[in-house]
């Protein structure tokens, strides 16, 4: 039963044009945590933009050391819509592409790299952004007894790290 409830859900996935109020510039500081606590707060700068080119946007980062507010390191992403597949994905680049959902005016995305999983959330709230990124090792740490009606385990695996800012919009 859990399952097919799962798959209900999931089947409401559709996709659609990024919302002309989530354009612009933000700012804000990024907090990043691992399971022992606070371990460093950074300046970000966001800024998306759509692009000349039709369903494609600009998606840039920049990370600030707050210390003497000079930039560390910007990525530089483009988000393009799959009219199609109605899918959106961002692309980093060197055909690296990841597949984002977009539902209840939050962007999500899963992926995997080098044995870690990472999951990633961009929120619209009111007139700012909420941009969250977690991970860890993709091993699982437990294992459940195996549950009948799915016929199937539940694996966890434990989430080592949390990246998380408020970018509030630059008038």
């Amino acid at each position: 039963m859990r399952l097919v409830f799962i798959f209900f859900l999931s089947s409401f996935a559709f996709g659609q044009r990024i919302p002309n109020e989530w354009l612009g510039s933000y700012e804000g500081a990024m907090e990043i945590y691992n399971r022992k606590g606070l371990q460093q707060t950074v300046g970000v700068k966001f800024d998306l933009q759509i692009l000349d080119r039709e369903n494609y946007w600009s998606y840039n980062m920049s990370y600030i050391d707050l210390k003497n507010n000079s930039v560390v390191s910007t990525k530089a992403y483009k988000i393009v819509y799959k009219e199609e597949a109605k899918t959106f994905w961002m692309d980093e680049g060197d055909s690296l592409l990841i597949e984002m959902s977009f539902m209840g005016d939050c962007f999500f995305d899963h992926f995997e790299l080098s044995g870690m999983f990472f999951n990633s959330l961009l929120c619209k709230e009111n007139d700012d952004l909420i941009f969250t990124i977690t991970g860890g090792q993709k091993k699982p740490t437990y294992t459940s007894p195996k549950i009948e009606e799915a016929e199937s385990v539940v694996e966890t695996m434990r989430v080592d790290f949390l990246q998380r800012v408020r970018l509030i919009k630059v008038q």
